[in-house]
């Protein structure tokens, strides 16, 4: 009989252990290295930061990281999560790890990024902001850690923003591609710099740096789409040409046409790009077409006058394919 109470006793412990309510963030960071958690949160970067997860919530943020946690690679930005595992100090930075359970609540959260300005950006770079998503606003210049000109980023490297001591960001290896950090510009007059506050000091003190995740994280021109140029037409034909434009920042693809300036049928692809192409079919030959184009994305809407676009007035000849074996 005391066997029997003993194993129960063990079981309801054991029970209770894998069924430990989630903490917040604040509750989890206060528990410190050493303490196994149950979290949850919204994640704020998906693989361009290697095996590192950021995750938040209202208040607070905290990093994780696995190379083999089951689910654990495949979290990108905006899931909602729940992870268990044991916190550590990692050079400074309290990460999750190892992570003994991933589940994905939800997806496609948004995302609470604190926004600074410029002016006080040395702030986000203490404990409090450690794992959050900032925003800091009216960046003019990004340098090597001497002040010198930066013309493109490197992997694993590290700058300076506006020239502040100690206020650093991080380029990392992952970050590659084309929507990627390495190799791109650093873009040029004001703009504002997204990234996760992390932090990496063997020392245990300081080594605060911000983390940009891709390039979109170099938000020009206040965000909103921003179309350059003129659309034009390409790839035209006698019944139709393809409308291509750019844009500053990504934003959905929309085109108005007719054959008046009042327009009247509309072509849209939902894919955010900065590279927008739309191909217009099913038109008259050698006829003025007017065309609008507009983006738009989670800040705004841009869009263009519309512009004249003729489709051809010529058949292309065909290429005939002789089967009697001549050249």
């Amino acid at each position: 009989m005391k066997t029997v109470s003993l194993l129960t006793l063990l079981l309801g412990s054991a029970t209770c252990v894998c069924a430990q309510a989630p903490v917040t963030l604040l509750a989890a960071r206060a528990a410190g290295p050493g303490a196994t958690v149950t979290i949850r949160g919204t994640v704020s970067n998906g693989p361009e930061l290697g095996g590192l997860r950021y995750v938040q919530d209202k208040d607070a943020g905290l990093a994780a990281y696995s190379l083999n946690a089951p689910g654990f690679s495949s979290l990108v930005l905006g899931d909602s999560v729940e992870l268990r595992g044991t916190l550590k100090n990692y050079n400074g930075l309290l990460e999750m790890d190892p992570i003994s359970s991933v589940k994905v609540l939800a997806k496609n959260r948004r995302l609470i990024v604190a926004e600074v300005p410029a002016a006080d950006l040395t702030k986000v770079f203490a404990e409090a902001y450690e794992g959050r998503l900032v925003k800091l606003k009216g960046v003019n210049t990004i340098t090597t850690l001497n002040g010198s000109p930066l013309a493109a980023m490197n992997a694993n490297s590290n700058y300076l923003i506006n020239g502040q001591k100690g206020a650093q960001i991080r380029i990392n290896s992952a970050s590659n591609g084309d929507a990627g950090l390495v190799g791109k510009p650093v873009p040029t007059g004001d703009f504002d710099l997204v990234g996760v506050v992390s932090q990496f000091a063997p020392s245990g003190t300081g080594g605060y740096q911000v983390l940009p995740r891709l390039y979109t994280d170099f938000v020009l021109g206040g965000g909103l789409p921003n179309i350059t140029g003129e659309p034009v037409p390409t790839e035209m034909s006698r019944t139709g040409f393809t409308v291509s434009f750019t844009t500053q920042n990504p934003g959905d693809t929309r085109v108005e046409y007719g054959k008046t300036s009042a327009l009247g049928t509309v072509v849209a692809n939902a894919t955010q790009t900065t590279k927008h192409n739309i191909a217009l079919t099913d038109l008259q030959p050698g006829t003025v077409y007017y065309v609008k184009v507009t983006s738009t994305n989670a800040v705004g809407k841009s869009e263009s006058p519309a512009v004249p676009m003729i489709t051809d007035t010529k058949k292309r000849a065909t290429t005939r394919t002789r089967t009697d074996g001549a050249e």
